[in-house]
């Protein structure tokens, strides 16, 4: 496994070296009563046809969607091939790769935003002054603020020479126009251990917006939750949800949730915070599944898978499912999720493997359950 290929893997959170690579095919769907599930075939031929067509974005994991003010949709994407696709669907060996990018989508016409130029792309959110093979950002969860954008930042630095030699190390956020994607500042958060911007909830009853983070052990994994008044991400001082009560202290930070993937979403659903992730209580799972609770601050119960990816198997893998609010609507989840492969040569002779996958989860489920 290549550095890249590996750099893939870790962001899914997956220790690829001390886990075997078993897992049979999955079916199609695997849903509980009251679930039915279908690929979101809007969203998949759009973005297919683009990555395949327009010589610029070729494929890229997280998929986080926001809402900008004039009334298109900014998908936040963490590592990105860019580059071409040749005539035999796979991607040349030196196509350029990024660490987060943007793509804003106007009514289904796509535009893709990074750092450096067109014929020299660069990660559009660079650490300062840092080599990107030393020190980078990964983009969490994003929000928008009196008219601007808020994309959540996760610092990683290399270590040493070996492939798994790089660590967590901080949090920030940029703030980008949304005109242009122009970064216009990066605001450094308190040192943590934990992951923050996995999902964020802007609660318009409380006037609070609620940021979830991942305490990562890589084999469990545990969702955190700050707060801060909502307009002032990068303003006010944050409050950190501890044992019932917040508190001032990010180390005081406790755990509402064993079993989160690294990025999963949290959304207002048939009249219960739904939480949604693929299911990291079992390696490599295959499931998508959510939780539910009356209150933000959990406690989330009711694990519901929701559907099985089908691509899980071999040397492929999913990882990161999450809804998507701001596209689905009173009955219908839009979920997104994430392919990969342990053998970097998958990525290079099937373009179409990494890239985000769509579905639309229809669910009938008793209100207030």
């Amino acid at each position: 496994m290549t550095n890249r290929s590996l750099t893939l893997a870790v962001a899914a959170g997956i220790a690829a070296a001390t886990i075997p690579i078993t897992a049979a095919s999955a079916a199609p769907t695997a849903c509980a009563a009251g679930i039915s599930a279908e690929i979101n075939t809007e969203l998949t031929e759009r973005f297919g046809t683009y990555a395949d067509t327009a010589g610029r974005w070729t494929g890229a994991d997280s998929a986080y969607s926001v809402d900008l003010p004039d009334g298109s949709t900014a998908w936040i994407y963490s590592d990105t091939f860019m580059g071409e696709v040749d005539e035999n669907g796979g991607r040349p060996a030196d196509s350029p790769f990024l660490h987060n990018s943007i793509i804003v989508d106007d009514g289904g016409t796509l535009t893709t935003y990074t750092g450096g130029t067109e014929a020299a792309p660069e990660s559009l959110v660079k650490v300062a002054g840092a080599d990107e093979t030393q020190r980078w950002y990964w983009f969490g969860d994003a929000t928008v603020e009196n008219g601007m954008l808020r994309v959540m930042l996760l610092e990683f630095i290399k270590t040493g020479t070996g492939v798994f030699d790089f660590k967590f190390t901080g949090n920030a956020v940029a703030t980008l126009d949304p005109a242009d994607m122009s970064l216009l500042s990066v605001t450094d958060l308190p040192d943590s251990t934990i992951n923050w911007g996995s999902a964020i909830y802007e609660d318009p009853e409380d006037g609070y917006t609620y940021v979830f983070g991942v305490e990562d052990n890589q084999a469990q994994k545990y969702a955190h939750l700050a707060r801060v008044p909502t307009g002032s991400l990068t303003t006010e001082s944050w409050e950190y949800f501890s044992a019932g009560e917040w508190t001032a202290d990010s180390a005081a930070s406790s755990r509402i949730l064993e079993g989160v993937s690294n990025e999963f979403s949290v959304s207002r659903f048939q009249g219960r915070f739904t939480l949604v992730t693929g299911d990291a209580t079992e390696p490599l799972s295959a499931k998508i599944v959510m939780y539910r609770s009356a209150d933000i601050t959990g406690p989330y119960t009711g694990k519901t898978e929701l559907y099985t990816t089908p691509e899980t198997g071999g040397n492929v893998f999913t990882y990161n499912a999450k809804a998507h609010p701001n596209l689905g609507d009173a009955d219908t989840l839009v979920i997104s999720y994430n392919v990969n492969s342990f053998n970097s040569d998958d990525l290079y002779a099937d373009a179409g493997l990494y890239r985000p996958r769509y579905i639309n989860v229809d669910a009938q489920l008793r209100r207030g359950r």
